[in-house]
């Protein structure tokens, strides 16, 4: 504002458009923070507002993987031709979705997944076809369900291998181009060329912060498992890119007035809080990435560059080799910075030695790297130096295999691959049965998601899965006789014994998952289960209030009170058994870093049904 009032003060008026846009960013910004602080304010003043808002949160940043999920939930549950429509409607939505994320995608990635998007789209196209035609529950459209099912799972794979190699490239460097803008900005105003290269300089920072920006929002949207952490990450990426305008319109404030004080001292605010807003939300976004998966997209991009780099320098286009070189030096200082937090982040002896190991020996190969890369600039062509930069190329390509490998636990399971037409086609399991339509029964739907979840699992030396699958058809119980159906529950007062039994349950779960907790070595893992457990004593608490206000409305004769009470209800039941879901994943990854002299501890073994045809196997440490 201050800036503002300067500049249209002065008698020249120079830089006087971009100072009255900085101030209006400013304005903007304020009325957002007065508007965050009310939020935060009312959060924290109301532990149900708190979990209205979770459900709000949760609506508005599902995930293209949630769609996917949800769709192949749709087509597996009408394996038998039921609810056909239901599964296009879903299906139309993923495509929607996922198109959206695609285009937030560097153009280089984009074609091979909007190549299966559209084998996707052509195949839902012809099971629209079908249905249209009356054969929506032939043997046809059964398989095609199928396809469809397993195209949806390498579709699933190929856009988080794409968002994660992104994140790679995007967060290696965040500050370069900002100190270039700066420089810019602030040479000598008898420089002829100086608004030239100031305008290179802006475009180069705008497109590094819009793809941070972008890059930070395709995170939320795709990775991120977490409502809340979605939502900030969402929110710093915006923040960042209004920080972004700011920035820019105070750099060409200083670039019209270079001898302006107040002018360079607004500029360097705005630097301050832009690289802190960096600083945050990469913080952000590796706290909600995998580290694994981290690494080895990181493996991947260094390996990709020093093959660019390898290419150039055989043609003698020193400038880009050079350029590639940088590339893969930073993503393999980044990989480096990762890997020292997961470091840090366990409590695991062997595990910190075997990764600080492997850290070292990548950080002592990039020196040589770099050497044998300025060998090949001083002499083009020259064979003997090309041999010298494959060998050091390929010693910090192998020694960031040795990082990632350090960093994957060596009890962690091989991700199964995608299930085949085939295997899709089978009737769903008795145990699980069809999904109920989401919006129509949506306790029901949430109560058969949990059931899914559970039954990945052996029940057998498991007693959390063997009491989440309990607490699964109590729920349906519930809803059931919410609704009028079934004779599961005959009385009001069975169905608020049946919320107490519920929130019995729920101690029992956390009390099983917290003896997890407490033996993990990954502390952010803990931390992670912690937090989830954390809510579950408040949720099943207000279960069995919500409970009895709907037993009470039941019969009153008032249909706005019942209504509200149904309400009430269905979020808290949805409220439970996600998070109940949610602990089963969070357990089950937590045991992965759990030492093997303390398995026997927890009591819990992990054998996953899916992978037929394999001896199983307790996935347990």
């Amino acid at each position: 504002m201050q800036m503002y009032v300067s500049v249209r003060s002065s008698s020249k008026l120079e830089g006087l458009l971009d100072a009255q846009r900085g101030r209006n960013c400013t304005q903007g910004m304020l009325v957002s923070s007065i508007q965050e602080l009310k939020r935060i304010l009312l959060l924290t003043s109301n532990s149900q507002v708190d979990l209205d808002e979770l459900a709000r949160i949760k609506r508005s940043l599902q995930t293209v993987f949630s769609c996917i999920s949800d769709s192949i939930s749709a087509l597996q549950s009408t394996v038998s031709g039921a609810r056909t429509l239901e599964a296009i409607s879903s299906l139309n939505k993923t495509l929607t979705e996922g198109r959206s994320l695609i285009e937030m995608l560097p153009s280089t990635l984009q074609p091979p997944l909007l190549q299966k998007l559209d084998e996707i789209a052509e195949l839902t196209r012809e099971l629209e076809l079908l249905q249209s035609s009356g054969k929506g529950e032939s043997k046809e459209a059964e398989q095609l369900k199928a396809t469809i099912a397993a195209k949806l799972s390498e579709l699933d794979k190929a856009i988080r291998d794409a968002v994660m190699y992104e994140v790679v490239e995007t967060f290696q460097d965040t500050n370069s181009a900002l100190k270039a803008l700066s420089a810019a900005s602030e040479s000598g105003s008898t420089d002829p060329r100086r608004e030239e290269r100031w305008e290179r300089a802006k475009e180069v920072f705008e497109k590094q912060a819009g793809r941070m920006s972008a890059t930070g929002t395709s995170v939320a949207q795709s990775l991120c498992s977490d409502p809340k952490a979605a939502w900030e990450i969402k929110r710093s990426a915006d923040k960042l890119g209004k920080l972004t305008q700011q920035t820019v319109f105070a750099a060409k404030v200083v670039l019209m007035n270079p001898d302006k004080k107040q002018a360079k001292e607004h500029l360097n605010v705005l630097k301050a809080e832009w690289q802190g807003e960096a600083t945050h939300l990469t913080a952000l976004v590796d706290a909600n990435t995998d580290s694994v998966a981290f690494a080895d997209a990181s493996e991947k991009v260094i390996s990709d560059k020093l093959t660019q780099a390898e290419d150039a320098f055989k043609a003698s286009n020193i400038e880009l080799g050079a350029s590639r070189v940088t590339d893969a030096s930073k993503a393999a200082i980044r990989l480096v910075a990762v890997a020292k937090a997961e470091e840090e982040n366990s409590s695991d002896p062997i595990f910190k030695q075997n990764l600080q190991s492997a850290n070292q020996e990548l950080e002592s190969n990039l020196g040589p790297l770099v050497l044998s890369a300025k060998g090949c600039a001083q002499k083009p062509g020259n064979e003997m130096a090309l041999n010298q930069f494959s060998k050091a190329a390929d010693s910090v390509r192998k020694s960031a295999s040795q990082v990632r490998g350090a960093m994957t636990p060596v009890k962690q399971p091989p991700r199964p691959p995608p299930p085949t037409a085939d295997q899709l086609a089978e009737a769903v399991p008795e145990e699980i049965g069809e999904a109920p339509v989401k919006k129509d029964n949506p306790i029901g739907y949430a109560a058969h998601q949990l059931t899914r979840e559970a039954f990945r699992w052996e029940e057998r030396d498991n007693q959390l899965v063997s009491v989440a699958r309990e607490m699964a058809r109590m729920m349906k119980s519930m809803g059931k006789y919410t609704r009028g159906e079934g004779n599961e529950l005959q009385s009001k007062t069975e169905l608020i014994n049946t919320s107490r039994q519920l929130a019995k349950q729920a101690h029992l779960v956390v009390t099983l998952a917290e003896k997890v907790a407490k033996h993990c070595t990954d502390k952010r893992m803990k931390r992670n289960l912690e937090d989830v457990l954390s809510k579950i004593p408040t949720i099943s608490t207000q279960l069995k209030i919500v409970a009895a206000v709907k037993a009470a409305s039941i019969s009153s004769g008032d249909l706005e009170r019942d209504q509200e009470a149904s309400e009430m209800l269905t979020i808290n039941a949805e409220n439970l058994m996600d998070s109940i879901l949610q602990v089963i994943r969070a357990t089950e990854s937590a045991s992965i870093r759990v030492p093997p002299e303390k398995a026997e501890l927890c009591g819990l073994k992990w054998v996953n049904r899916d992978r037929k045809g394999q001896t199983p196997k307790a996935l347990i440490n």
